[in-house]
């Protein structure tokens, strides 16, 4: 059984499509209701938020550019501070920090 995620690319800086090899499932995940936000303080291209459903709003400290995530996106933290997602319709999150990639086309 293939236990990788695939990440589909929409053209956007700092989303990638990703096989994460070493993740049989996200280190977290969190459900968020339209509105509702979640932060978590970033560690410069360690960690990974991926959009497992729905619509996410996602900004991090000292970057004027907003990042809107879909079903398959994925956002790769490029800069230390606070990184704040926030639901634009109901959505599920995946976390994930310190994992292996192997990007494809």
């Amino acid at each position: 059984m293939d236990t990788r995620h695939q990440v589909a690319e929409k053209n956007k800086p700092f989303c990638k499509r990703f096989i994460f090899s070493n993740l049989s499932k996200p280190e977290k995940v969190v459900h968020l209701a339209t509105g509702q936000g979640w932060g978590v303080k970033g560690k410069r291209g360690r960690q990974t938020l991926y959009c497992l459903e729905g619509t996410v709003w996602v900004t991090q400290q000292g970057d004027m550019r907003d990042y809107l995530l879909k079903e398959g996106d994925a956002f790769v933290v490029s800069r230390p501070g606070l990184v704040m997602a926030r639901a634009m319709t109901p959505a599920s999150l995946g976390y994930a920090e310190n994992f292996m990639t192997d990007t494809w086309n």
